[in-house]
């Protein structure tokens, strides 16, 4: 089977350090030519891959999340959400994980939001004498909220890899990042309780500060509102509403005066390299999928699935373990655009819509980013806490309770992802 041929080749390419990029191109190749199947038709498959308007919303919603880092947003974001959360018994740690939620309205990645938002929120916790590793632990855990709260580059991935409504795919995903952040809110408050972290003290609630931080960040905390209202009004497709995505970080960045040329240019150069990363991505996925759909992969594994395992909890459980797997060695996108298409036949069979599949499997991946052995989380959460990935995993494994939690939710309530965009576009998911 050539499928599984491109699958060990990646796989032992993996192994040895080849980049995932190289490793892909080298294994489609050898697809295309055990088939065997003219050369220039992976050519033409890999620009017709690309070839596509709603891929825009990509370049400008990486864009949106850069400059609003280099902006100065996140400061502001995280002095608002400090004056209206910072009552809660966990202090500073309910306060990041509150202000991952705001800042998920903007920005749409979890590296983002670690880099950037994360930076303010494990200085201010150092500053108040928490722990450097549960400060980067529940930094690392909130950074998951990002890609599930609209504006999302993965849902955009996986709605073009799978040819799912975008707009429904992030409406989709506002109550699945609420009951996220939910399950870690009430985690934090309960570990401090039983534990009486003395650190993890609740800070005064004063009025005064919370009208002062909202009127000094109100230009910050508008994006959200364009952005949910754009998408529940239906006024703008997701590519146009990543370039007002990213216009409106723009002009906030001036208005704030942060901007300097240095990071000005970071910025841009930043979204430039993670674009070409993923717009290469989806042109080897493609040929890759072509290879796929010809053997007939998707359908054999469906059967197999519905043939071996008859509830559909069982079955369930079985892919959210095995997406858990891959997430710990392969980043998003990849996953995304290899397994996303064959499982979606798979889980079809047990009932679960196209929407509600890629809130999950884009959580699952989530997870995976701040999984070892991969887990490219971990290393920017040590980086930005000053600390070791060692010392930050071993401070983030109680996390995972609540980050499971938040899966099982997802997994097992469909109205968490599918009631909200039944609602705005009428249909059923």
């Amino acid at each position: 089977m050539v499928s599984l041929t491109m699958l060990v080749i990646s796989l032992v390419l993996f192994v040895v350090r080849v980049p995932v990029s190289i490793s892909m191109g080298i294994a489609t190749i050898a697809g295309f030519l055990l088939l065997p199947m003219p050369i220039n038709v992976m050519a033409t498959r890999m620009v017709e891959g690309v070839d596509g308007f709603a891929l825009l919303a990509v370049p400008f919603f990486i864009l949106a999340g850069n400059l609003m880092n280099a902006g100065g947003v996140t400061e502001k974001i995280f002095a608002f959400a400090r004056a209206l959360f910072g009552w809660i018994h966990g202090g500073l740690a309910q306060v990041n994980i509150a202000a991952s939620i705001i800042f998920a309205g903007m920005s749409g990645s979890a590296l983002a939001d670690l880099a950037g938002l994360g930076a303010v929120e494990i200085r201010a916790m150092k500053s108040a004498k928490y722990p450097v590793g549960f400060s980067a632990a529940v930094t690392l855990a909130s950074c998951t909220i990002g890609p599930l709260v609209p504006p999302s580059i993965v849902l955009v991935i996986y709605g073009l890899a799978t040819n799912t409504s975008i707009g429904q795919l992030f409406l989709g995903g506002v109550f699945a990042g609420l009951a996220v952040a939910g399950s870690l809110m009430v985690f934090v408050y309960l570990y401090v309780r039983i534990t009486g972290a003395e650190w993890a003290k609740p800070e005064p609630f004063v009025v005064e500060n919370i009208v002062r931080t909202g009127v000094g960040g109100a230009p910050a905390l508008f994006a959200p509102v364009i952005i949910l209202g754009s998408l529940v009004l239906g006024v703008t497709t997701p590519s146009e509403l990543g370039a007002i995505a990213a216009g409106y970080a723009l002009l906030v960045g001036l208005l704030y005066r942060k901007f300097t040329w240095a990071n000005l240019k970071n910025a841009l150069v930043n979204t430039v390299v993670m674009t070409s990363v993923i717009m290469y991505l989806f042109a080897i996925a493609s040929a890759m999928n072509l290879i796929v759909a010809r053997e007939r992969i998707a359908i054999e594994i469906a059967e197999l699935m519905v043939n071996y395992v008859q509830s559909p909890i069982a079955g369930i459980l079985l892919i959210n373990a095995f997406l858990l797997l891959v997430g710990m060695f392969l980043e998003g996108p990849v996953a995304i655009l290899i397994i996303a298409p064959i499982l979606l036949e798979v889980v079809s069979e047990f009932g679960m819509g196209p929407v509600q599949f890629g809130i999950m499997l884009s959580f699952n991946l989530l997870i995976g980013l701040i999984t070892p052995p991969v887990g490219i989380g971990l290393f920017v959460g040590a980086k930005v806490a000053g600390t070791t990935p060692e010392k930050v995993l071993r401070a983030s494994v109680p996390f995972f309770v609540p980050l499971f939690f938040g899966l099982a939710l997802i997994s097992f309530v469909p109205a968490i992802s599918t009631w909200l965009p039944s609602l705005v576009f009428g249909v059923s998911q």
